[in-house]
């Protein structure tokens, strides 16, 4: 389909007189005389006038409406937010109320509120849709100039100049989002309609250790689809990241998060023939942490083992940066922590049992396969989760990254041998979309990952929230 049918069928009705004209810079360009490449048949040359017509046209008139419309746009949907916050307080202050005048009318707040909420991120989804398809107008259109006029003049790189210095297409949509998620979240308490968290049994949302079976969804989302999935979500979860100064507590509206899984296997890849070719109990094993390895950041090591269907089995451990090589050859197993557990018990003889018991199955797990450090996956990483309720996960992973980590090469090795990771990457704390790399050691995933993980719970039938 030609950009003109295609934009055409992208507008969105309320704001059809804010999108790039495109079909007036096709005129000024005179794009029906002549042949593609230029002069021939023309009724007139392209002169310096023309030139500088199409120019102004472009950047001065259609770039800036369609950025003052983007800008002026986003900056009322922040208005509207902070008065659905505001709306909210006085609610907030009387949670806990039990008489029935003041409830019913806090329910009517709330869903009043709901229904702002819900046009907020319709038409929030829309803004994204809309700088998306302008972006790709003003491409084409320069694209179509300097194909077809551009013998004397390239327009496109002053073009992408200009459109480095305006907010148009580099909006951050993600501190608005999580405000609307964190109020989503607070009206669906007030309406009942939020799930609730775990009984004090049950286990933490990422324990030190554990064992604890999933059934797994995962599905690609294009990067079109991208903002429309995440507000469709919000919508139902609140969006959470973990804060990195604790594996227990989930914080509430700050930035996506940076995370890494380090994956091992040996030189045959026999894990990940495993799992492409779906054999029962096939297994894996990866190392994880958020944010830059240099700073303060706890370090997981997780087995998962996949079992009948699309269920599995995980095992967590959590190590400190500097015991990792010594576990990993085995000569490490945890003994102080595990007699301190002993010692402290806190309530729960078991816990230490279990962590030894980890221990020597990872252990025992890297030695029978002759396991190390093969391939570094990094990512943003977006959750939705009900604090402290772990029975169903839903992330979506974007700006993915595959670097090699192998000493597969003797000579040129990616990673030094003596090592558990590559310390050009993370003593130099580089991040997407990590262009220090050299081309053969990296893959930028072009999608995004969504999955919906639901925790199986000992034959019990899943609620209906889910």
């Amino acid at each position: 389909m030609r950009f003109g049918n295609t934009l055409q069928t992208s507008v969105y009705p309320p704001w059809k007189d804010h999108y790039i004209d495109y079909r007036a810079l096709k005129k000024l360009l005179r794009e029906h005389e002549g042949s593609e490449d230029g002069d021939d048949g023309e009724s007139r040359p392209w002169t310096d006038e023309d030139e500088e017509n199409f120019v102004q046209e472009l950047i001065n008139v259609q770039l800036d409406k369609v950025n003052s419309f983007q800008v002026e746009t986003h900056k009322r949907l922040r208005e509207l937010t902070a008065e659905c916050e505001a709306t909210l307080e006085p609610v907030a202050t009387q949670q806990g109320e039990t008489k029935l005048e003041n409830v019913k009318k806090n329910e009517a707040v709330a869903q009043e509120t709901l229904s702002k909420l819900d046009r907020i991120t319709e038409e929030l989804g829309e803004l994204e849709k809309f700088s998306r398809i302008n972006f790709t107008g003003f491409l084409k259109a320069a694209k179509k100039h300097d194909r077809k006029r551009g013998a004397k003049y390239k327009v496109r790189p002053l073009l992408q100049v200009r459109m480095s210095q305006l907010p148009f297409n580099s909006e951050d949509y993600s501190p608005l989002l999580y405000r609307l998620s964190a109020m989503f979240s607070f009206v669906r308490s007030i309406l009942g309609t939020e799930g609730q968290p775990m009984p004090k049994d049950g286990p933490a949302v990422d324990t030190q250790t554990g064992r604890e079976t999933y059934t797994s969804h995962k599905f690609w989302v294009h990067a079109d689809n991208l903002l429309e999935v995440k507000t469709y979500i919000l919508r139902r979860l609140p969006v959470l990241v973990y804060n990195p100064n604790t594996s227990k507590e989930l914080d509430v509206a700050q930035r996506d998060p940076s995370l890494t899984s380090l994956y091992f296997d040996n030189r045959s890849f026999d894990l990940y023939n495993q799992k492409v070719a779906n054999k029962p109990a096939a297994g894996s094993l990866r190392l994880r942490w958020t944010g830059h390895l240099s700073d303060q950041v706890e370090v997981y090591l997780e087995k998962k083992i996949m079992n009948d269907g699309d269920s599995s089995r995980e095992i967590r451990i959590r190590l400190k940066k500097k015991h990792i090589n010594a576990f990993l050859n085995g000569s490490y197993k945890m003994e102080k922590v595990i007699h301190k557990i002993e010692i402290q018990g806190n309530g729960d003889p078991q816990r230490a049992d279990n962590l030894k018991r980890d221990v020597e199955e990872i252990q025992e797990f890297i030695k029978s396969h002759g396991l190390e450090p093969m391939v570094r996956a990094n990512y943003t990483h977006t959750a939705f989760q009900i604090p402290g309720d772990d029975r169903l996960r839903i992330s979506l992973d974007t700006d993915l990254a595959l670097i090699r980590e192998d000493t597969l090469d003797f000579e040129r090795p990616c990673r030094e041998p003596e090592d558990w990771h590559r310390s050009d990457i993370d003593s130099r704390r580089m991040e997407f979309p990590f262009s220090e790399i050299p081309r053969g050691e990296i893959s930028r995933f072009p999608h995004a990952l969504l999955e919906i993980k639901i925790r199986n719970t000992s034959g019990k039938r899943r609620g209906k929230q889910y």
